[in-house]
């Protein structure tokens, strides 16, 4: 809790508010690893009043603005056709907001499968895959995409820097990756500072691929802003 804000643990103070509080500093805390963040998220997604009776939409914009800006790049009537990969899917809140955008070929992939259960129930994937995305080859052949996005899967211990090669290799040339976080993760995070944006910028000098927006935008999570990535593969 000490990494809180004065404003933040005024926040946690409010019973409203406590207990998801508490959970996202302990999911977030500095120097816990990639199977203790996946652990927490499948016992946060079992608790009674669990992940997503925590986060509504009222207070957690996430994954409403990814799959708006991911729709954004494909005409309406072609979204039925796209294959998408909704990296960090967690319980399947950004694929319910693919869903409602016309997106009907949709993958899910996260390391929790607590929170890939939750997911499963709503019938909204084709395919689950329980992995971690890093640098390491997934299951999953190259170029296999038109759209990949994630909603909130970065963060301490979340998804690392080199994971974004892996990102581009399964998308499709002319495919889009749209990524979104919490805009102070680039400072807070060891592994994002200084380190996150230059590899983008490494990626589009290389040719990888090129990037269509970044934008910051209010109410990634109650007060906090949010920052969204948007690339085109080549």
């Amino acid at each position: 809790m000490a990494d809180l804000s004065k404003k933040e643990w005024e926040k946690y103070q409010d019973p409203g508010q406590a207990h998801v509080y508490k959970n996202i500093a302990t999911v977030m805390q500095k120097g816990i690893e990639p199977a203790q963040v996946s652990d927490f998220y499948s016992k946060w997604a079992g608790d009674e009043n669990g992940y997503e009776q925590e986060l509504p939409d009222q207070i957690f914009n996430s994954p409403r603005t990814t799959a708006a800006s991911a729709a954004e790049s494909f005409p309406p009537d072609k979204r039925a056709d796209v294959k998408v990969i909704d990296v960090a899917a967690g319980t399947g809140l950004c694929g319910e907001e693919l869903r409602k955008h016309g997106f009907q070929h949709i993958d899910a992939l996260d390391p929790s499968e607590g929170m890939l259960s939750k997911a499963r129930a709503k019938n909204i994937y084709e395919r689950i895959i329980c992995d971690y995305i890093t640098d390491k080859r997934l299951d999953i052949e190259s170029d296999t995409y038109d759209l990949l996005t994630v909603s909130a899967g970065f963060g301490e211990g979340h998804i690392p820097c080199s994971a974004l090669h892996e990102m581009v290799r399964i998308v499709k040339p002319g495919g889009v990756i749209c990524l979104v976080t919490r805009e102070e993760h680039l400072r807070a995070v060891e592994e994002y500072r200084n380190r996150l944006e230059p590899l983008m910028q490494t990626l589009e000098e290389q040719g990888k691929w090129k990037r269509v927006c970044r934008q910051i935008f209010p109410g990634f999570f109650l007060d906090k802003e949010g920052i969204l990535w948007k690339y085109k593969v080549c």
